[in-house]
């Protein structure tokens, strides 16, 4: 049976508020929570929404997500991301934690103003603190082809993220949020360029600027993303840079595929895993270069199965005996959807860290989690 919209059961706690002031409301303000009432009867998002005002819309949405956890080997923590320090001392005889502070909660408004459709996002997560605090994600504005505030890095090709279980994901691939003002232009139907000014990444008080090109089509698409700007570090200044070229595709019915390589100078805390834009290396200072490629793959049995593979590995070419020559991790994911807004998964995780001393270090991780998106 069909469940009852949720802005359905709202309608008599709205009837009866509407009720007990209707002797001290006047017409217009009558008038005005009728309407807000169309505007929830006609919506058809699965996300609450309401209106405060008769120009103003907001949405409420997010997930709960639970995870449980057993590494085989070192304890690696929330995430995989404790491969980055991960060295071959004496395994341990595994590590079992259970956490749902990947659970996500935002709002979005949707505002009509003098200058056109103002929109804003205001979303976090409770990784903040080592895991259990609400830690903000994204805050900000958009208005026609702007977007002003926290968000994605424009350098970061978040369309051909492959899917995992592990919030950490694989290796290879630019992740990070930072606070711009971003222009998208249209370039026609099927492309558009967006360039940005952004707070920099790292240890760093200097801003970057971005450009990005996408090109998309009949289950095909294509990005090109540039980053440039300057690192300062112990009273001295280099120019970073970097480059990533990524895309996807529909292989099959049920297949497709996302690919991303990356290079640049500077660009190591711009990267999954994060690390150092700047060594000194034998008392010489200078920019750490890194180069990661992903490749994941997926195929959806139907609307309730589907299977999804995930290869990375990044490189850095500066660095001592105890930091990190290269990652590389493998993600095997089993996915089932109950019903269209759950995800039940199975995950195995495999990473192997080299140090800069030739020396190996491995580790398995798998992941069981039930997520239900609002």
């Amino acid at each position: 049976m069909r469940q009852k919209p949720r802005w359905l059961a709202a309608l008599p706690a709205a009837s009866l508020a509407l009720a007990g002031q209707a002797s001290a409301t006047t017409d217009a303000e009558l008038a005005e929570l009728r309407q807000r009432i169309a505007r929830l009867e006609s919506s058809a998002s699965s996300n609450l929404n309401f209106g405060l005002s008769s120009d103003t819309q907001v949405t409420i949405y997010g997930y709960v997500k639970a995870d449980f956890i057993y590494d085989a080997d070192a304890d690696l923590g929330t995430t995989f991301f404790g491969l980055g320090s991960l060295t071959n001392s004496p395994a341990n005889d595994g590590n079992f934690r259970t956490q749902a502070i990947q659970s996500r909660l935002g709002f979005r408004s949707v505002t009509q103003t003098d200058i056109g459709e103002v929109q804003t996002q205001i979303e976090g997560d409770f990784f903040g603190g080592g895991g259990g605090q609400f830690r903000l994600r994204h805050a900000n504005i958009s208005v026609g082809n702007f977007l002003i505030g926290r968000s994605w890095t424009n350098f970061m090709p978040i369309s051909y993220y492959p899917g995992t279980l592990d919030f950490q994901g694989p290796a290879g691939i630019p992740f990070s949020r930072q606070t711009q003002a971003r222009y998208t232009h249209p370039l026609g139907e099927n492309a558009s360029l967006a360039v940005s000014i952004e707070n920099g990444a790292g240890t760093t008080s200097d801003p970057v600027f971005t450009a990005a090109l996408d090109y998309g089509v009949d289950g095909y698409g294509l990005r090109l993303a540039a980053l440039g700007g300057t690192v300062d570090f112990a009273g001295q200044s280099f120019d970073r840079w970097g480059v990533n070229l990524s895309g996807g595709a529909d292989l099959w019915q049920g297949g497709a595929v996302n690919a991303s390589y990356t290079m640049g100078e500077g660009i190591a805390s711009y990267m999954v895993y994060g690390g150092a834009d700047v060594r000194t290396i034998g008392g010489i200072t200078d920019l750490v270069e890194s180069e990661g490629a992903t490749v994941g793959l997926t195929h959806d049995f139907n609307d309730h199965w589907g299977l999804g593979l995930a290869y990375g590995y990044r490189e850095d070419d500066r660095f001592a005996a105890a930091d990190t020559q290269s990652l590389e991790t493998v993600h095997a994911s089993l996915f089932w959807h109950p019903t269209e807004r759950m995800t039940v998964g199975l995950e195995a995780i495999y990473g192997e860290r080299t140090l800069g001393d030739n020396t190996t270090a491995d580790a398995t991780r798998f992941q069981s989690s039930v997520q239900f998106n609002f």
